[in-house]
Formats: structure tokens, C-alpha cells, sequence
């Protein structure tokens, strides 16, 4: 019986003191992490939220094994803050970062990247390097050993070699690879075979397809036109444009003359208005034939990039060693209230994005349906790997229901932040504060009656309208600032280009 009694002791201690003896391995010293960014992804154009035209076989493939989260919010909706947003965990009015070309964040906010540099994470980011809305100096590039330019968006070859090089290289390293696309951003320019599948092989008048099209032949056609070129380039830029003898020059000419100035985004932003300029909203040919063009450019990504890394993923034997997580900054708007494009509304189409998260430990999909936010996601991968979260940070971690059975943590209201506009949704109400050119406009939308948000019910239910406009400022109030300074816009941007920077977070 002693013997017994012995042995018993033995076992008890042995499996007491396992975990002082042998500490279990923490997450973080044996999971890779890959976060993807695709801007302009609107959720309700893959099939995993419930689309039918089969956008997303590929995302849809990971969703089926992954969290979903049903009802995620950006509190932004043009890139510069919403991006910054999900890496820092902080809301645009705490980190501040608002204006492109000017903005940066503060040295005191950890980024993500940062956090996973300093557990050992070998950390890389892909992404467009000349881009002002994604500028490494702005705060993207901090945290990382590798920033690597992703290529032409349009053309997906040299991404996806570049990310598969790159995993090659470190399958044998933990690591952090952060990589983001514009091909689902304006101008839709998709391979004809990923067109065809969701159009008929022809062109509608005005929307520009043609890549070198795009790239070139519209200064012909638009900066020739002395007013309309004057009012898209601002007067001070043109009258340079005129006095260098610019107009009727070839194109290489005219785009060397942008280029020598430092003028890349100016060009940039005056080529996305001319593409819009070539779309008839009202036509209902015309736009059913842009949102066709806009869905075959997310499938193009998801065969061409998400596809093929994940397959890399498998054949290097670290698919199961990997978390995957696939967001966006914002969605699109297609003339649902009568706009286009992003970053001036705080309607669904715009503020609703895919959070979609895979963790290899856990078997099996499931979805969300409480509110969530983009500044969840940082805290949520953090806590995963099992590495404190920064006190800094607004978020809220959703681990313990993706990898327990913890319900959602609880949140009321999703909130939303821009130079000239706020906002706050409940599950019945969305409210939105404009204080632009017309200072203290004031909408009000019953998200039960109208889910569209087509009515503004403002005037019918002040009571309401108030009552949310104070639960709003009161949380504006609550945020700490982490901005240390103001920064100067360069001497290149203009009044009228500052001005539309505030309004829009575009130049």
C-alpha cells in the first residue's frame, strides 16, 4: 500500500511541477503571423458575407476555417487613418495621424510591428512606397527589418514573386509579413479573363480600361483643356504647366514635368478624378459595368496573390504554423447616395470591412455577428500569441471567441472620426456630425426602417439625434491625444490641395 501511495505522490508531483519545470511554449515562439491589407474591400463583395457572384473562392476557402466577423467597422474611410488605426489600436483622433504629406505618428505609440519585433518576430512589410497615404516615414515603415516595394498593383506577377520570395527566404524564421494591395482601389483595370467573368468583352463609352490608356493618353484629352486643366491641377501648378510650354507636349514630356517637381500624387489624384469623370452613375448599363469591372478585380487578387501565397504557405510546411488575418481600410461607394469613391461618408458601403482571422489551433469556422472594429485587430493578434497588449491601445481583443468560447466583448456603439466628419452607430441608429464648408450638419438614419440609411430622419427625432450626438462627444473627449506636434504641410501643397486634403484625406 505504501509503494501505492508513493507512486501516487510521485505522479501528482511530477504533473504539479511540469509547468514549473517545463514551461509550455507561448504562441508567440512558434507563430508566424501574415496580415493583409486590401484597400477598398467592401465586405459585401465576397462570398463569405454573402455575395453571389464568386468574387472570393480563395478567401472564401480560408473564411470556412476562420473567424468571421459579421458586423466590423473602420472608424475612417480613406486610407492615411484607417490603416494607421489598425496597426496602432487607436481611434484617428488619438493617433492623429489625418493629413497625407504632413502627418506623422508620435514616437510614443507602439505599432504593431514594433511590439513584434522586440518577441523576435523577423518582421517585413510589401506595400507601394511612393504612396503619401502609406509613407513609411508617416509611421508604416516603423517596427520592420524589411519595407520592399510590392510593385504595379495592376500587374500582380512581381507582388506575388516578391512575397513568395520572401517566404522562401524565412520559412525557417518566425515571422511578421504585412502586405498590402491597390488593386481593388480605382481605376478598375482587370485581366480580360477575370473581366469576362463578370461582363461581356466590350467597353463602355468614357470608362477607361487600357492601362497605358490610362497612364498617358488622358493628358491629351484633359489637361488641353485650359480650365478644366486649371482647376485640377490649381492655378500656381498650371501657370508652371503653361510657362514650360507644356500643353501638346508628348506624354513622357508632361509626366517627367509632374515627376521633376515632386508632383507624383498630384498626378495621381488627377488621374483618379478623370476616371471618375468617365463613369454615368445614372446610366444603369454604365454602372452596373464599373461595379463589374471593381468585382473582377477582387477575384483577380484572390486567384493571382491570396491563392498562390497560401499554396507557398503549404508546400514550405508552415501553413499550420501560421496566423492569417485579412482586412481593409474601407469600402467603395457606387452611387448608393449618390457619391462614388470613399473617403467623404460614413454610409455602410464605405465603414462595413472584412475582418477575417485564421489561427492554425483552431479547427473549424465561425462568425461574429456583435459589433467589431479594425482597432481590434492589433489587440486580438497580441493576445493570441500571448503578449501583453500595450495600455495604449482602444481596441478589444477578440481572442477568447476565436479560440474559446467566450462570447464577443460587449460594445454598444462603432464610432467613426474624420477632419469634417463623426460618427456613431447602435444597432438601430446611425448618426453623422458634418462640420465642413457648412458647418453642423446633422443626419440621423433608422438603421431598423430604413437598413439602406436612404432617410434622413433628423428633424423627425431630434431626441434621438441628440441624445447620440452627446454620446459621441463625450467619447471625442474621452480619447488621449498621442499627437506631439503639428506638423507643416511641404511647400509644394497649395491652399485649394490642403483644403481637399481636409475634406476628403485625398489631393
Amino acid at each position: 500500500m505504501r509503494f501505492y501511495r508513493i507512486l501516487l505522490f510521485f505522479c501528482l508531483f511530477t504533473f504539479l511541477s511540469r509547468g514549473l519545470l517545463y514551461p509550455q511554449e507561448k504562441a508567440f515562439e512558434k507563430y508566424n503571423v501574415m496580415l493583409v491589407f486590401i484597400d477598398t474591400l467592401r465586405a459585401d463583395r465576397l462570398g463569405c458575407y454573402g455575395y453571389y457572384g464568386g468574387t472570393s473562392p480563395n478567401i472564401d476557402k480560408l473564411a470556412g476555417e476562420s473567424a468571421v466577423f459579421e458586423k466590423n467597422f473602420t472608424p475612417a474611410t480613406y486610407t492615411l487613418p484607417s490603416f494607421m488605426s489598425i496597426i496602432t489600436s487607436l481611434y484617428p483622433g488619438s493617433h492623429g495621424v489625418l493629413e497625407v504629406f504632413k502627418d506623422k505618428l508620435s514616437p510614443r505609440v507602439e505599432t504593431l510591428a514594433e511590439i513584434l519585433k522586440v518577441y523576435g518576430y523577423k518582421t517585413a512589410w510589401f506595400g507601394p512606397l511612393d504612396d503619401p497615404q502609406l509613407d513609411p516615414d508617416a509611421g508604416f515603415g516603423r517596427g520592420f527589418d524589411d519595407v520592399e516595394d510590392s510593385g504595379n498593383d495592376h500587374i500582380l506577377d512581381e507582388a506575388r514573386e516578391k512575397l513568395c520570395e520572401w517566404l522562401d527566404k524565412n520559412r525557417n524564421r518566425k515571422f511578421f509579413l504585412n502586405f498590402h494591395t491597390y488593386k481593388v482601389h480605382a481605376p478598375y483595370l482587370p485581366q480580360p479573363k477575370y473581366k469576362a467573368k463578370f461582363t461581356k468583352i466590350k467597353m463602355i463609352e468614357g470608362i477607361i480600361e487600357d492601362k497605358n490608356k490610362f497612364k498617358y493618353d488622358f493628358f491629351h484629352n484633359v489637361l488641353k483643356k485650359r480650365k478644366l486643366a486649371a482647376n485640377l491641377m490649381g492655378r500656381e501648378l498650371f501657370d508652371k504647366f503653361v510657362a514650360a510650354g507644356m500643353p501638346g507636349k508628348d506624354d513622357a514630356s508632361i509626366e517627367n514635368f509632374f515627376i521633376s517637381r515632386g508632383e507624383e500624387g498630384r498626378m495621381s489624384s488627377i488621374r483618379e478624378t478623370v476616371y471618375w469623370m468617365g463613369v454615368n452613375f445614372n446610366d444603369k448599363e454604365a454602372s452596373a459595368y464599373i461595379q463589374a469591372l471593381y468585382a473582377a478585380d477582387i477575384l483577380e487578387y484572390d486567384q493571382e496573390v491570396i491563392g498562390p501565397v497560401i499554396k507557398k504557405l503549404k508546400e514550405l510546411g508552415i501553413y499550420n504554423k501560421t496566423l492569417i488575418i485579412i482586412c481593409s481600410d474601407h469600402g467603395e461607394e457606387f452611387y448608393e447616395h449618390g457619391g462614388f469613391g470613399h473617403g467623404t461618408t460614413f454610409y455602410d458601403e464605405v465603414t462595413r470591412v472584412p475582418l477575417i482571422v485564421r489561427v492554425p489551433w483552431v479547427k473549424g469556422g465561425k462568425r461574429g455577428k456583435e459589433f467589431t472594429q479594425t482597432v481590434d485587430i492589433m489587440p486580438t493578434i497580441l493576445d493570441l500569441l500571448e503578449i501583453p497588449v500595450p495600455h495604449q491601445a482602444q481596441g478589444k481583443s477578440l481572442a477568447g471567441f476565436i479560440d474559446g468560447n467566450k462570447p464577443l466583448p460587449p460594445r454598444e456603439y462603432v464610432f467613426g472620426r474624420m477632419p469634417v466628419l463623426s460618427s456613431i452607430r447602435s444597432e438601430n441608429w446611425l448618426f453623422v456630425l458634418y462640420d465642413g464648408d457648412i458647418p453642423n450638419q446633422k443626419y440621423l438614419y433608422d438603421l431598423v426602417s430604413d437598413p439602406g440609411e436612404e432617410k434622413d430622419v433628423y428633424y423627425k427625432d431630434k431626441k434621438t439625434a441628440l441624445g447620440l450626438e452627446s454620446r459621441m462627444k463625450e467619447w471625442e473627449r474621452s480619447l488621449p491625444s498621442y499627437r506631439d506636434r503639428e506638423y507643416s504641410f511641404p511647400p509644394g501643397i497649395d491652399r485649394k490641395m490642403r483644403e481637399k486634403i481636409r475634406k476628403t484625406g485625398y489631393w
